[in-house]
């Protein structure tokens, strides 16, 4: 018999009762109760008192790594006339006897203290610090077995990853294109057999660590700027058994599927800090298609639950395929923002939006000008460094910078002729990534007044006057047809903010909906 079975109500009422799949939390003041469902799942099995009693242990006992002042032991479930009563509070539960469930005991964490509602508040770059901290610290305490180790062995790997992507293919076309299907398989069957030295050499640096398994958003929290993490997976190994670096990209993930793109390039810049891992860039675009390809096809898997309603499977196709774009998103990394138009048009403002959004870095052409002609940003420079000449070794620099990309790269210029949107293109189709241009424009009198205002900026990096815009406009070549290019036009006029949605929308699809 269960709890669940029992029919009885519990001695103490809790204040509220949260239920998933597999658990039920009873909150009772300052204290959380957690049970196991009695229930048998492809990949859990929590069906019996005895498996119930081993993975609550397990549980107290592997999150306790983690959080030791939130995990404050197990306890029993027993029968008391016609109620429920829990047991004492003690590190191990004691052998079998007359109770008919058991618990892991945690402090009560704040509703407001989840990283979900703490990301809305602000989330600084030293939280995110700590937190990385906090893992790094529980990483080098426990040492990896040869079980850990082993586990991440391309030999062993291959089961999650190229029989994953196998896997998805059934979802086509209803959650995901046939197209993105086609991305997503040469990146994680493809790549990940072509690379297997990656993999072994992460096993060779001791990267590989029976760690948490399941680093989302929501089984975070922070609580007085301390950072707690909670819920771990504990019936099946295998799945906490994974490189390190794979962890933080869970978790980068997840803040992404929230729309927290500027978070989610911020987890990866404390993990180096605070493990020192110096990892290849494409592992971690590797792990965090697979992370989110494997997060599309958990939810598309409940499609086949012959009972599931139309409006439950209407929900599950969709954040299927939200998961899925978010996936095809990284299967085409790098992302090239071309934010372009002529001076004074309010493209450098739409550039700084963006970059915040993504978290991408922005190469500006006026900075770059700057730098190569050797005089600080705010420096005036004379006509001769506005030659053709130079400008070609300006529009070389910010080509460079896509070579270089991460994630992804937004190049501030104007890009006044064909040619240097043809070598955008070019340089971007090399990385096999994907371009999108941005043209800005105002009418002739918004730029003129802007410009005016910003000759006033002695900290203002551009030379451009309102003197110059007339020639501007006669030398700037619109993007015809042929260019291929995928354009937006934006008037600068609206709140630059409008940009983001477009462009976002634009990258990843109309079924991504955070």
């Amino acid at each position: 018999m269960s709890v669940h079975a029992s029919g009885l109500e519990f001695a103490v009422a809790p204040d509220r009762v949260i239920r998933t799949h597999a658990n039920i939390v009873l909150l009772v003041g300052e204290r959380a109760y957690k049970l196991k469902k009695p229930v048998k799942y492809p990949f859990l099995d929590y069906s019996t008192l005895e498996l119930r009693r081993k993975f609550i242990q397990a549980e107290y006992t592997l999150n306790h790594r983690f959080s030791p002042d939130i995990y404050q032991g197990v306890c029993t479930v027993r029968r008391q006339g016609n109620e429920l009563v829990f047991g004492e509070v003690v590190t191990s539960l004691p052998e079998p006897g007359d109770e008919i469930d058991y618990a892991v005991v945690m402090t009560r964490i704040p509703d407001d203290a989840w990283l979900p509602e703490t990301m809305k508040r602000g989330l600084s770059d030293h939280d995110m610090l700590n937190l990385m901290g906090l893992l790094a610290t529980t990483w080098a305490a426990h040492p990896a077995d040869d079980a850990t180790r082993a586990a991440g062995l391309p030999a062993n790997l291959r089961m999650n990853t190229v029989a994953n992507i196998a896997e998805c293919e059934r979802f086509v076309p209803l959650c995901l294109s046939r197209e993105a299907w086609m991305r997503l398989d040469a990146l994680l069957r493809e790549w990940f057999e072509a690379h297997a030295d990656v993999f072994e050499a992460r096993v060779a640096l001791d990267h590989i660590r029976d760690g948490h398994g399941d680093l989302k958003p929501s089984n975070i929290a922070f609580i007085d700027g301390k950072p707690v993490v909670t819920d771990c997976i504990e019936f099946n190994p295998q799945f906490r058994r994974i490189d390190t670096l794979a962890e933080a990209g869970f978790l980068a993930t997840g803040m992404e599927q929230l729309g927290r793109f500027d978070l989610s390039a911020g987890v990866f810049a404390a993990y180096a800090k605070a493990t020192g891992d110096a990892y290849p860039e494409p592992l971690r675009r590797y792990y965090q298609a697979h992370l989110a390809c494997v997060m599309g096809k958990v939810t598309a898997l409940q499609l086949d639950d012959p009972e599931i309603s139309e409006q439950q499977r209407a929900h599950a196709v969709a954040r299927a395929a939200h998961n899925f774009a978010l996936a095809d998103f990284h299967a085409r990394e790098p992302h090239v923002l071309v934010v372009a138009g002529i001076m004074g048009c309010g493209k450098s403002t739409v550039a700084g939006v963006l970059a915040r959004h993504f978290g991408w870095p922005v190469v500006s052409s006026d900075v770059e000008r700057k730098r190569l002609m050797g005089v600080k940003p705010e420096e005036r420079l004379p006509e001769s460094a506005y030659t053709d000449e130079v400008s070609r070794a300006v529009y070389d620099a910010l080509f460079d910078a896509v070579r270089r990309a991460g994630q992804g790269v937004i190049l501030d210029g104007q890009f006044p002729a064909r040619e240097f949107r043809a070598r955008a293109t070019q340089a971007a189709a090399a990385r096999g990534g994907q371009l999108a241009f941005i043209h800005c424009d105002a009418p002739d009198d918004v730029v003129r007044e802007r410009m005016r205002n910003r000759v006033l900026d002695p900290s203002r990096v551009s030379d451009a006057t309102a003197e110059m815009l007339g020639h501007a406009r006669a030398r700037f070549q619109r993007v015809a047809g042929d260019e291929g290019l995928q354009v937006i036009t934006f008037d600068t006029r609206q709140d630059a903010a409008a940009i983001v949605s477009v462009v976002q929308r634009a990258l990843l699809g109309e079924a991504f909906k955070p």
